[in-house]
């Protein structure tokens, strides 16, 4: 059998490779494009869920935000919205690095006590006010709507067409003392600030 001589030409691009482990860790086709007409497709919650899970792959905390080695990422979504009902079936069992990954349910108006990834929806009326109170508290703070990153949130999930694209805030994430990964950040539609 003939091998193909090997190309570094070849090799996946970060921002492929970014998208497909994302699709592929659900276990799902990367592109409603390739889906035969008969299989799910991912909703919107869905793939904001996936997003939520796989953002620890490619963010560092401060390790004062973690009391153990082996102590949980804590994901805090309000518990209205379809993201939380999503991530709940998407956690069980999934760890990252060591980390069990835990939901944190917040009742409306409850502030987010202790987590590593706060989920703001649109709807949240007050998301300037908490993203003002976080702005040095080592919390990714995810947004979907197209003020989040001035409002100092440090990733937004922002709809374009039929596609969510991620926004990245480096001045906001530098203040959380967060460091995120230039694999996430090959594939942010828009980064705002720039890397300390």
């Amino acid at each position: 059998m003939n091998q193909l001589p090997y190309n570094k030409k070849m090799r996946m691009p970060p921002r492929v490779g970014f998208v497909a482990m994302l699709l592929l860790s659900w276990g799902l086709l990367f592109a409603r494009s390739l889906q035969a007409a008969d299989e799910p497709v991912l909703s919107e919650f869905q793939v904001k869920a996936a997003f939520l899970i796989n953002f620890p792959k490619y963010v560092d905390w401060p390790a004062a935000a973690f009391a153990q080695t082996n102590s949980p990422i804590v994901i805090a979504v309000p518990d209205d919205s379809k993201v939380a009902d999503e991530l709940a079936k998407a956690i069980v069992g999934r760890t990252i690095y060591g980390r069990p990954i835990v939901l944190k349910r917040l009742a409306a108006g409850e502030p987010p006590a202790t987590c590593h990834i706060l989920f703001i929806p649109a709807t949240e009326k007050h998301a300037p006010d908490v993203l003002a109170r976080l702005k040095d508290a080592a919390i990714l703070t995810v947004g979907e709507n197209s003020g989040f990153l001035d409002a100092g949130g440090i990733i937004n999930l922002a709809r374009h067409g039929q596609k969510i694209a991620l926004e990245v805030n480096l001045n906001a994430a530098g203040h959380a003392r967060i460091k995120i990964s230039s694999k996430l950040l090959n594939v942010a539609s828009a980064i705002k600030g720039h890397v300390n």
